[in-house]
């Protein structure tokens, strides 16, 4: 099999996105399966092969719906099928590395993740969707075990080395401190229907019946919703209408012309305000870490890319 070798300088910290640009522009000139002297074999990582079926079938379960609603020219499946070796690439690594530190993920974690997927669908619906789409279930099953291994490669090897003190927490904090504003909020109540008298009772009947939900219930005619929403965010005829209430105070009753009657209700008015720190806490931490995270795996994924032997077929180099 023609190769030809990528190589990495150990003083480069390539992300994903890097090592997905390295691979598409190994391939601007990406052929048939035809033109492969060994059948099927589009790359290796360290000696494990990347087969084209892997491709295709990754492809089909990121870019299928994508690729038909934008055409399928051959400049877009070029982007699009060097995008999944390069992510497949990395997968390997991943893979190769949590394996030889005895971490790899087994099957019953797999098949745990598994059924938290199906249990978000009726019996059976998961497996037509699969089919419907012209994805097979094994491969489905390759890439749900890819993300395992990856959220384990974070959580078992990238995060103990990851630490956040109070310092830093309080730096981002102050230096950034427009974006804890919180907007002006307002909440109200929406009571909506066709019968301009069962509108009126429902509103009567709120004064003393506070469970939205019951009251929604009960009139099945009229629908009874809560919102809250910014003050900039409420539509202009309603925000008129609730700046001059106070709370418990509900506006008349409005006709909609052929769409029936409404009445809006005041609930609560909420002031804009700054997120103290101690409540931004939780919020920056979980900025920062993900930060130190990603930095954490391209630096992770730099020294894996120094170490390994990444072949592409020679044939997938060649302009066509």
């Amino acid at each position: 099999m023609p190769q030809k070798h990528m190589h990495f300088h150990p003083s480069q910290a390539p992300s994903l996105a890097v090592v997905m640009f390295l691979v598409v522009s190994l391939l601007t000139g990406f052929g048939c399966s035809e033109s492969l002297e060994e059948p099927g074999v589009v790359a290796r990582v360290n000696g494990e092969p990347i087969l084209l079926v892997e491709i295709e079938a990754v492809h089909d379960l990121k870019y299928l719906g994508l690729s038909s609603r934008h055409g399928t020219s051959m400049h877009r499946l070029q982007e699009e099928y060097g995008n999944v070796l390069a992510e497949i690439l990395v997968q390997r690594l991943v893979a190769q590395f949590l394996d030889g530190r005895n971490l790899a993920v087994c099957d019953q974690e797999v098949e745990a993740a598994e059924q938290q997927v199906l249990a978000d669908y009726p019996e059976g619906a998961f497996e037509q969707m699969l089919i419907e789409e012209y994805i097979h279930l094994e491969r489905w099953r390759e890439q749900l075990r890819a993300g395992l291994h990856q959220e384990k490669l974070i959580q078992k090897v990238l995060r103990p080395t990851v630490s956040i003190d109070y310092l830093e927490v309080d730096a981002y904090y102050r230096e950034n401190i427009a974006d804890f504003y919180l907007q002006p909020r307002v909440r109200f109540l929406l009571i909506q229907g066709q019968d301009r008298e069962l509108v009126a009772t429902a509103l009567e009947r709120f004064a003393t019946e506070t469970d939205t939900d019951m009251l929604d219930r009960r009139f099945g005619a009229v629908e009874v919703q809560v919102h809250t929403l910014r003050e900039d965010n409420i539509p202009g005829d309603w925000q008129a209408l609730l700046s001059g209430l106070e709370p418990q105070e509900a506006t008349e009753l409005l006709s909609r012309g052929p769409g029936g009657y409404q009445v809006l209700v005041l609930l609560e008015r909420t002031e804009g305000r700054i997120i103290d720190p101690a409540q931004a806490y939780p919020l920056v931490e979980r900025i920062l870490l993900e930060k130190k995270l990603h930095l954490a795996f391209d630096t992770w994924l730099a020294d894996a890319l120094q170490y390994a032997r990444v072949e592409v077929n020679e044939h997938l180099l060649t302009r066509q």
